[in-house]
């Protein structure tokens, strides 16, 4: 990514105000870098973003005649009605709210009198492949379609990381019929092709790669009774093995059900990362962005606590230790991008009780944004997230580390070389990353 975009000239090609900018770049919609005291975006970010985004005013009458009417469902529970337009890709209203206890945090009003149709459109943009995904444009002139928050209509909005659908309001369909965590999707055929893997050979079908965030590819399969997430990476191929040091490093420090383990898929054109649905059947995932807006923050809270707070709200009285084991691990792996998107909850469809969610998606660490002068020039700092961008400032705010053996990490820093070492990319860098790796766990327990 190129780096070069000021908050003030984004704002511009946007036509938003710098403070909206600077709400994309919290909520992780605009990956950005601080250097010194400013904010910086990617330029292709920034335009593609532009050319999705929806025109702000009301939808006039005439493009919204072809409004078509759904309601949104909660696994088998009728959450609220709504209209969209499919030419203009808006959301027209939301009526006839019936479940205000199931539907995605913030859209509806807490005593579900109303709900919200801009917080319904934000949160169905992030159900949609971004348009910074590699290959989505080609995609949507083979669909037909002007923009990605349009595919997921094609598989009534399903996913693998939630319950939520569309329904179409007089159609006759059943949750059981149609799921994907039940239900036949895809397998592990993956194609070469001019640009690589066919990413996105099963968008617009009927398939969960409809409703898959993030800029990096990503691809759902079927193995067995289980569903599996292929991840690719960057220019040098290291998120895919940064996943696998994450889990070596997780398996050292963690119990097993405090993160997701990732592996190596080899092959003859490119290694991906592999790690099974961590959700089940009756579960969705929560991301702490939303989380965090159930209540307004108090002028003398920081953002961990408010955080903490609002998960208190939903029955969560561990997410101060979730949190700090997060911090902790991301501050040794120099993870510069743990957003508000990629740390949440996981809540029970049925019950609506809450639990952290594992750790996952580490692949944005390690140095691998950083040029190799940066490597050699032995720059082992990085800025953090989602906290504070200084990580001294922000591991600060671990609370108790009684929970952390040091001599766990006896032997990390050459297991994650042995894992690095086979992306023959990065040989020239191997050496630096690790003793960077050892630099921060050095750092980490002077404060023991």
């Amino acid at each position: 990514m190129a780096f070069n975009t000021t908050v003030k000239e984004a704002a511009a090609l946007l036509g938003v105000s710098v403070g909206r900018v600077h709400q994309l770049i919290s909520s992780g919609t605009l990956p950005a870098e601080k250097i010194g005291n400013q904010w910086f975006l990617d330029d292709l970010d920034v335009s593609e973003r532009a050319k999705s985004a929806p025109k702000g005013g009301r939808p006039s009458s005439r493009l919204s005649s072809d409004a078509k009417r759904y309601i949104l469902m909660n696994c088998t529970h009728e959450v609220f009605g709504f209209s969209h337009s499919p030419s203009t890709g808006r959301f027209l209203e939301i009526f006839d709210i019936r479940d205000p206890s199931r539907a995605p945090l913030s859209i509806v009003s807490p005593r579900g009198a109303a709900g919200s149709v801009k917080a319904l459109d934000a949160w169905w943009r992030h159900r949609s492949i971004p348009a910074s995904r590699n290959g989505i444009d080609a995609k949507l002139r083979e669909l037909g379609l002007l923009d990605p928050s349009q595919i997921p209509f094609e598989s009534l909005g399903l996913s693998l990381s939630d319950q939520y659908w569309v329904k179409p309001e007089e159609a006759d369909i059943a949750w059981e019929d149609i799921n994907f965590f039940n239900n036949p999707f895809s397998d592990m055929n993956l194609k070469p092709a001019s640009e690589g893997w066919e990413w996105l050979s099963e968008v617009g079908l009927n398939s969960p790669d409809n409703t898959s965030d993030g800029a990096l590819s990503k691809r759902w399969v079927r193995q067995g009774n289980s569903t599996t997430l292929l991840k690719g990476s960057g220019l040098l191929g290291q998120e895919a093995y940064n996943e696998v040091v994450a889990t070596a490093l997780h398996k050292r420090l963690l119990s097993e059900d405090e993160f997701v383990p990732y592996e190596l898929v080899q092959t003859s054109h490119l290694a991906v990362s592999k790690c099974d649905n961590f959700l089940t059947d009756t579960e969705e995932y929560l991301p702490a962005y939303a989380v965090k807006q159930l209540k307004r923050k108090p002028n003398h809270f920081n953002d961990y606590q408010h955080y903490v707070d609002c998960c208190a709200m939903l029955g969560v009285d561990n997410a101060g230790e979730a949190l700090d084991k997060m911090i902790v691990c991301d501050d040794i792996l120099a993870n510069h991008d743990r957003h508000w998107r990629n740390f949440g909850l996981i809540r029970n469809v049925e019950t609506l009780e809450c639990r952290p969610a594992p750790l996952f998606d580490s692949g944005s660490s390690l140095w691998c944004n950083a040029s190799d002068a940066q490597l050699l020039e032995k720059q082992w700092n990085y800025s953090a997230k989602p906290f504070y961008d200084d990580p001294n400032r922000q591991l600060r705010l671990v609370n108790d580390l009684s929970w952390l053996d040091p001599h766990a990490l006896d032997g990390f820093v050459e297991e994650a070389h042995e894992i690095l070492a086979q992306n023959t990319s990065l040989a020239g860098r191997l050496d630096a990353i690790c003793e960077g790796i050892q630099f921060r766990i050095d750092r980490l327990l002077r404060q023991l």
